[in-house]
């Protein structure tokens, strides 16, 4: 019962005013070393942290790095690919005025003949894709075309070439 007054109870029930606090009341020398250790503790568990931001931010550093090189190298190959394509739009409109004074001429033979050279090649490709030989590459053939390539392939094993 003598111990009840060691203890304020005002204090442990509501806080204390002092800095110490109401549990540091009546408590020996051992807790303050708890504490210290525990600022310790505290302080190591920081530095950890900070060690690890600080290698987040490294990397994150890095790859920003990375970023700005990549992005310079692509705009220099896009300012190559627009003056490589202002070159050849420059060829094709030399290549269109050659070609439109040539049909113009007096003799327009050039002209029929560049027009018949056009339409047989598009008559040519819609009349094989028509008969399907338009087949993509690895699929199953059939016809002239696939009994020629393989007779041919059975002439350079060495073998005869026989088309059924």
């Amino acid at each position: 019962m003598a111990d009840r007054y060691k203890v304020d109870q005002r204090a442990a029930l509501f806080g204390g005013r002092s800095r110490t606090g109401a549990n540091a009341i009546g408590r020996s020398a051992d807790t303050n070393l708890e504490g210290h250790a525990h600022r310790e503790t505290l302080e190591q568990q920081n530095d950890s942290r900070l060690s690890e931001l600080e290698a987040k931010v490294s990397q994150l550093k890095d790859i920003t790095r990375g970023i700005g090189r990549e992005t310079k190298e692509s705009l220099g190959f896009l300012d190559i690919l627009g003056a490589t394509m202002d070159k050849a739009g420059s060829l094709l409109k030399g290549t269109l005025g050659q070609l439109t004074t040539m049909t113009s001429a007096k003799n327009g033979r050039s002209g029929l003949l560049i027009c018949g050279f056009i339409t047989l090649f598009v008559a040519l490709y819609f009349l094989s894709s028509l008969r399907g030989g338009g087949a993509a590459p690895g699929a199953d053939a059939s016809g002239p075309a696939a009994a020629a390539l393989a007779g041919a392939k059975s002439l350079r094993q060495g073998g005869n070439a026989t088309v059924r």
